[in-house]
């Protein structure tokens, strides 16, 4: 008799626990408004699927945005292209011209001049592995905040743009630091 109690205490804890790791979080708008990547599995850098928009209802600020970040992540990746040095970085201007205003890339030339860092992903290293967790949140109209995990501190870093539509299309204008 007291090994049937035990059985059906332990049976009923197990299932409780099962509900506790299934219930919604009351913060579903925040889930809302923010798209990332999100992937099962951790692979290969030489195999890690370029960024996609969810497939949830998107803006076209943050497709741009995340795609903006999947070619500048892989671009840097290649770098320094010891092979081909002067490819690989006009590759990356190409990049940095489709997707940046003139001024934010002026900014950014004033900005590494006098720091060692590259201040559109604000750390010194990029990594590829960031591909695997970059998130994007629309704050408003304007504005956006991008974030990448930092694997050294286990935390998300902010970075904080502001966009501008330029003829038909979105263009990162500002980094807000």
């Amino acid at each position: 008799m007291v090994k049937i109690y035990y059985f059906i205490s332990a049976c009923l804890l197990l299932f409780s626990c099962n509900n506790n790791n299934t219930q919604v979080s009351s913060s579903d708008d925040i889930r809302d408004t923010i798209s990332s990547i999100k992937r099962d599995t951790i692979v290969e850098k030489d195999t890690i699927a370029p960024i996609q928009a969810p497939k949830e209802e998107t803006d076209e600020a943050t497709k741009m945005i995340l795609e903006f970040y999947d070619k500048y992540i892989r671009q840097q990746d290649k770098m320094p292209c010891l092979d081909n040095r002067e490819f690989c970085e006009e590759e990356l201007r190409k990049i940095e011209r489709e997707f940046l205003s003139n001024k934010l890339i002026k900014k950014i030339k004033r900005i590494t001049e006098y720091r060692d860092m590259d201040p559109i992903v604000n750390a010194q290293d990029i990594f590829i592995e960031w591909l695997d967790s970059i998130k994007v949140k629309k704050i408003n109209s304007k504005r956006y905040n991008v974030y990448r995990f930092n694997f050294y501190d286990k935390k998300y870093e902010i970075i904080k743009l502001k966009v501008a539509k330029k003829k038909d299309k979105y263009i990162i204008d500002d980094i807000i630091f």
